[in-house]
């Protein structure tokens, strides 16, 4: 696994450091997850993908409903980020860091990420199911039916919205797998985690010069 060398402002949740993370930093996290531009732009893409779908039917068509269902994507990811990042990784002993492979092939690389939906680290770094990430996404889904339509608060709609989270899920841990060295390759080393020298990033030079340290 790999540890970038500072924190991305795109992806939080991008491990740049060793060692277990404590309550507060995890809390922090949240927060920083909460209000990452990912997180906006995946909820302004998602929204108008059930816009056209009109699913959340409830709250109709024109950008009155586009606004609702912008509003609450917005809160169940906060109300998702709390659970799955904060409260049950505190409580679990466990780690809500998404750390990169960036080696292997891309077939190796993409299941990998895919993995990370029901896999994760402890804090002592061993492998467990990921069940703070599976919960907590399933806790936002319950706590949606307060503000969602009345057609959406059933058992079967919040099953049928924590399945489609863990697909998103799945599909975001390939983009976060990918994000360093995509973004390093281009130049835009302003958005990506800056991998120079003297960084501690496992993402592959174009003519390495010095080797690349992992964790």
């Amino acid at each position: 696994m790999a540890i970038l060398s500072r924190q991305s402002v795109f992806f939080p949740e991008l491990a740049y450091q060793t060692g277990p993370l404590t309550s507060f930093q995890k809390l922090q996290l949240s927060v920083d997850e909460s209000l990452a531009p990912s997180r906006f732009l995946s909820s302004a893409f998602t929204s108008s993908i059930g816009q056209a779908r009109n699913s959340l039917s409830g709250y109709g068509q024109g950008w009155d409903a586009y606004g609702k269902r912008f509003g609450s994507s917005v809160a169940s990811n906060t109300s998702s980020q709390a659970f799955s990042t904060f409260l049950l990784p505190s409580l679990l002993h466990q780690d809500p860091r998404y750390f990169v492979k960036l080696r292997g092939r891309p077939r190796d690389r993409i299941l990998y990420a895919v993995s990370r939906v029901v896999l994760t680290r402890t804090d002592g770094g061993h492998q467990a199911v990921n069940v703070s990430g599976l919960l907590g996404g399933l806790a936002s889904e319950g706590l949606a039916n307060s503000y969602l339509p009345d057609n959406e608060r059933t058992t079967g709609r919040t099953f049928s919205r924590f399945g489609v989270r863990v697909g998103w899920g799945a599909l975001g841990n390939i983009v976060r797998e990918y994000w360093p060295a995509f973004f390093k390759q281009l130049g835009l080393s302003r958005i990506a985690p800056y991998s120079g020298p003297g960084a501690t990033s496992d993402i592959p030079d174009s003519n390495p010069r010095q080797p690349h340290e992992k964790q």
